[in-house]
């Protein structure tokens, strides 16, 4: 019976994941064409977009992604084509392998013949382990960064594989290399993975330090030889101005705007002839302070189960994160959790209170895909309650079972209702819908007109253009740039020759021209409109 769960579980986890998948979300933003052109463009010639022999970095927009996601695009677009289905295949095929992850690592962390301190009526770890590979395959956070050709999808599933082989490894030591290497590769997988997951191994290493030092060095040491080895082309091929610049990009504006708080405040205090102004006010404790409140934010339960962050590219309108029949199953599992004081129990907390930490410097907060480790404990304190809840006894417990499924049922259903049919036709100018409509339509008439103008409104127009002409990469690298190539100008100004066409969003075309074309959003609201002055 367990088996068929398993397998009735991962059948649904495949089918949320990769059905309209290219079309739901209603278009690709700009960081899933930027991975999938330059895939293409390596595809092509060995080079990306700037021209770098197989880079170690994906520069794209000069915010230098990893790129593991760049080049697991490279042998889809080689066999889907330059296409939405091949930008975002990686992130669903991840996403969807990382549903068997988590059963096997509930399965260890609540084995009774390993840990006999577990509190729990006919300790089952199968079972439990079934309840959080079903809730992560129903899981509106993972289902949503699952279908996005996001790099934290892959990211977690490397954690989460490194992690787990490194547990069973105490018990069988081969398991180290294949640790190693999963762990060696998270470093090329998202940026949020070089902090989260060395601390969540350094957190390991304190639980299970005992466990640990009673494996063999030489396997320990092979452990680090690897892991090292596999990470080294980082730290030696990256230029470290390459590391300040992301650091700046995504930091940058919070830092500034906490230096500027301090200094008003501590010259406020010298107004009122207050000396401790430069002590209580100083930066480094105001950035502090905002940093700590960033860390907050992701246990919001606003965040969590109601409203989710600010951009709905990581998320559906009227919920969080989370469903909220998780709330009650989430705060009993904290208190069983603590209850039992075992290693495992410890390790699942430490796991939960590191996943926002990569997330905390940066702006905005909170961040749901920059915290989305979080989601691995979450899902396995939610099923454990379950499980411990529903193992006892009580009265009405038939009745209880299955109001509480029933709410499960329905809140499942409208969730998958409302993210195919509603979200998006509400949503689509979170996901820059109409530039690939806007590059169909300028393709169409480009040989009626002596240039084609952009304007700054459609942001990072150029790998719209790129991905969706699917322009030879190799004349891209000699004769273009992300101004200019073809006929094609970007973040031009308004042109003044009626032979020459102007490209805007709604809110930023001229009066006065021409309009050739107006591109709607799915609800029929305007997008972009697209002419020539008159």
């Amino acid at each position: 019976m367990t088996k068929k769960i398993f397998w009735a579980i991962l059948v649904l986890a495949f089918i949320l994941r990769f059905y309209k998948l290219s079309t739901v979300p209603p278009s690709l933003d700009w960081d899933e064409n930027s991975n999938a052109y330059n895939a293409y463009s390596i595809l092509k010639t060995g080079r990306d977009e700037y021209g770098v022999f197989l880079p170690i970095t994906n520069r794209s927009f000069d915010d230098y992604k990893p790129p593991l996601y760049m080049y697991l695009d490279v042998p889809t677009v080689a066999i889907f084509g330059l296409t939405p289905f091949a930008a975002r295949l990686p992130s669903a095929f991840f996403g969807f392998l990382t549903v068997p992850l988590i059963y096997f690592l509930a399965k260890k962390l609540f084995d009774k013949t390993e840990n006999s301190k577990w509190k729990m009526v006919n300790g089952n770890s199968q079972t439990i382990a079934l309840c959080a590979m079903f809730l992560l395959a129903i899981s509106p956070w993972h289902l949503q960064v699952s279908r996005i050709g996001f790099e934290s999808t892959v990211g977690l599933f490397f954690a989460v594989g490194s992690i787990i082989a490194f547990l069973y490894s105490l018990k069988d030591k081969k398991w180290l290399i294949v640790s190693a290497i999963l762990l060696g590769i998270s470093a090329y997988s998202y940026h949020s993975e070089r902090i989260f997951v060395p601390l969540l191994f350094a957190g390991t290493f304190i639980i299970y330090r005992k466990e640990i030092l009673a494996v063999s060095k030489k396997y320990l040491a092979v452990f680090v030889i690897i892991t090292i080895l596999i990470g080294l082309p980082l730290a030696i091929l990256i230029p470290p101005k390459v590391i300040l610049q992301r650091f700046e990009v995504t930091t940058g504006k919070p830092r500034l705007e906490d230096t500027e708080k301090s200094i008003k405040y501590i010259l406020q205090d010298q107004d009122l002839g207050l000396r401790l102004g430069k002590y209580i006010h100083n930066r480094r404790f105001v950035i502090g302070q905002t940093w700590f409140g960033n860390y907050l934010s992701h246990f919001d339960f606003n965040f969590l189960f109601t409203k989710g962050d600010d951009n709905f590219r990581h998320h559906i309108e009227g919920m969080g994160m989370l469903y909220l029949f998780e709330l009650p199953l989430f705060l009993f599992g904290i208190y069983f959790l603590v209850k039992n004081k075992n290693k495992e129990s410890a390790f699942i907390l430490a796991w939960l209170l590191l996943g926002p930490l990569a997330a905390i410097p940066a702006h905005p907060n909170p961040h749901a895909n920059r915290s989305l480790p979080m989601i691995i404990p979450l899902e396995i304190i939610s099923a454990y309650a379950f499980f411990q809840i529903f193992s006892n006894k009580f009265f009405f417990k038939k009745i209880f079972l299955s109001a509480y499924t029933g709410w499960i049922i329905l809140s499942v259903g409208l969730y998958i209702h409302n993210y195919f049919t509603h979200y998006p036709f509400n949503k689509a100018d979170f996901w820059q819908y109409g530039y690939k409509e806007a590059v169909v339509e300028s393709e169409k008439v480009k040989n009626q007109y002596e240039k084609i103008n952009i304007d700054h409104s459609i942001e990072q127009a150029y790998v719209f253009w790129l991905f969706n002409t699917k322009y030879d990469p190799k004349t891209y690298q000699k004769e273009g740039s992300r101004y200019h190539f073809d006929k094609y100008y970007f973040d031009a100004k308004r042109p003044e020759n009626p032979n020459e066409l102007f490209i805007a969003d709604v809110g930023n075309f001229p009066g006065g021209f021409e309009v050739v074309k107006t591109i709607y959003y799915p609800n029929g609201t305007e997008a972009i409109k697209i002419g020539h002055p008159r």
